[in-house]
């Protein structure tokens, strides 16, 4: 389709006004960052496998409240471009992690060996990474794609993070999936045995070919899969609990939390197929993660698969995820853009 104004998430919009950065993608000053609200998070890559994630141990619930994160890959029309990801803690979360260190490790397994529980204290360098951290993340996103520069401060809630920038000469050469996450985030989500399998959270690849971009994602096909885990069915079942009834308690402590993943296409967008679309500016998935957890048509549709899991099909879960409140995803399997 032609690009036409569309109403595009408050994320988007914000993106699009203050993300005026330079070819490396760092905002050259804080007042052109991105707004809080647009930020994703580290826990994550299948939106639904953090539902998952927040329904299945008390002491990650805690914890993934903490985070606002985005994602944008920029893309120039010659298939070089750059990776520009934002990652944000709450306060409460930058306290309890300095209030755990404190009192020596004894609650979440500050410390502690490998599978005794959630390793909290790796959230201390993911709030803060140092350089080498980073530059060795770089590879995460795909053969050549190195790392830039780093900038460590607070968003405009007094949230703490950094924006890091990775840079690529082949768009067709990256990949975004389970293994995109910052090092300490993926070891942290292992540690608390919510680790994915590779593929399992869905991906983002690329092709190019005469001067159009080809973007393939299994985000919304991939959530399909996560929606039913007898683990976290057989959870709620012996709190009493169905499990949307979880859900809402999920959503008390997942205040302020966003995910964001956007395509931006360096030079302008001439024609493309995608569902939301601002300017060069593409949503390929952004969610608000307490207005996702507390809507009722998502609570109906787990505890109706809970109860028959056949009775829910993948069309169904893509209608669903089309009229949560706070969530906004492409649904299509592979979308096309053309550059003006």
């Amino acid at each position: 389709m032609k690009v036409t104004s569309q109403n595009a998430p408050p994320s988007a919009s914000e993106i699009e006004k203050r993300d005026a950065a330079p070819s490396t993608g760092m905002p050259p000053d804080k007042s052109r960052e991105f707004d809080s609200s647009e930020h994703h998070e580290t826990l994550h890559f299948a939106l639904m496998r953090l539902l998952l994630v927040c329904l299945a141990l008390p002491a990650l619930l805690f914890t993934s409240s903490c985070v606002r994160s985005s994602t944008v890959v920029r893309v120039k029309k010659d298939g070089a471009g750059s990776i520009v990801a934002r990652y944000y803690f709450s306060p409460e979360t930058i306290a309890m992690i300095a209030q755990l260190e404190k009192l020596g490790g004894e609650f979440g397994a500050l410390g502690g060996a490998p599978g005794d529980g959630p390793q909290l204290g790796l959230l201390r360098d993911i709030a803060n990474p140092d350089e080498e951290s980073l530059i060795a993340d770089g590879e995460n996103y795909g053969e050549g794609v190195r790392y830039a520069t780093h900038q460590v401060d607070k968003d405009d809630n007094d949230w703490e993070g950094y924006t890091v920038v990775y840079e690529f000469d082949d768009i067709r050469k990256v990949r975004i999936d389970e293994n995109s996450m910052p090092g300490n985030a993926r070891a942290f989500v292992e540690s608390a045995g919510e680790g994915m399998k590779a593929g399992e959270g869905g991906s983002l690849t690329f092709e190019l070919a005469e001067g159009t971009l080809t973007v393939k994602s299994t985000f919304a096909t991939k959530g399909m899969e996560g929606v039913i885990d007898e683990d976290q069915i057989d959870q709620a079942k012996k709190m009493g609990m169905a499990p949307s009834g979880m859900m809402k308690m999920a959503a008390g402590m997942t205040k302020g939390m966003r995910v964001g993943y956007f395509l931006r296409i360096d030079g302008g967008i001439a024609e493309t197929n995608a569902e939301h679309v601002t300017g060069d500016l593409i949503t390929l998935n952004d969610a608000d993660v307490e207005k996702v957890l507390l809507d009722p048509d998502l609570g109906e549709f787990i505890d109706k698969a809970a109860a028959d899991p056949k009775a829910v099909t993948p069309e169904d879960f893509l209608a669903l995820i089309k009229k949560l409140e706070g969530m906004t995803v492409e649904t299509k399997d592979s979308i096309t853009v053309k550059w003006k």
